[in-house]
């Protein structure tokens, strides 16, 4: 497996191509919308935006050490929402939980976490899934991640072969 450099500052974006992805290391104070290379949607970013804050401010309250991180290839940009670094987990933001939603989600996770060996899949959802998507994420073996009061729930996949 390939290890990548983070990028520099100085290095621009436009001279990536997308055999060369590189890492950029992001402050979790970045804000992590809009999402590059998607559709501005105020209000998607708006709900996804304070899930995030609200999920990172959490983890931190519980010690984790939280990175966020850019996959930067030209002319696209994928990025981790967040990367839990005490749970090894790769976590990205929906707003929906609909079959497309799903399958961009897995998509992004898929590509991001191939940069982050043996790190876990999460998707951060702004409500609780309902049961086909719940099942969806768990075939994939993605763990639905959603805020319940001032915390939050976590419904891990089935274990391979159940």
């Amino acid at each position: 497996m390939r290890r990548f450099r983070p990028l520099a500052d100085s290095e621009s974006t436009h001279t990536m191509t997308t055999d060369r992805p590189r890492i950029v290391n992001l402050s979790p104070a970045d804000p992590a919308r809009p999402q590059p290379g998607r559709a501005n949607g105020a209000e998607a970013d708006r709900a996804e935006n304070a899930v995030l804050t609200a999920y990172l401010a959490h983890l931190t309250a519980k010690g984790h050490h939280v990175l966020r991180h850019r996959v930067v290839t030209y002319p696209a940009l994928a990025s981790t929402d967040l990367f839990d670094r005490t749970a090894g987990e790769v976590v990205m933001a929906s707003h929906r939980s609909d079959y497309h939603a799903l399958i961009s989600a897995h998509g992004v996770l898929s590509d991001c976490a191939q940069h982050f060996p043996s790190a876990r899949r999460a998707l951060l959802l702004t409500a609780e899934p309902g049961p086909a998507a719940r099942e969806f994420l768990s075939h994939h073996q993605i763990i639905a991640i959603w805020p319940e009061g001032e915390s939050f729930v976590r419904a891990h996949p089935a274990a391979r072969g159940s």
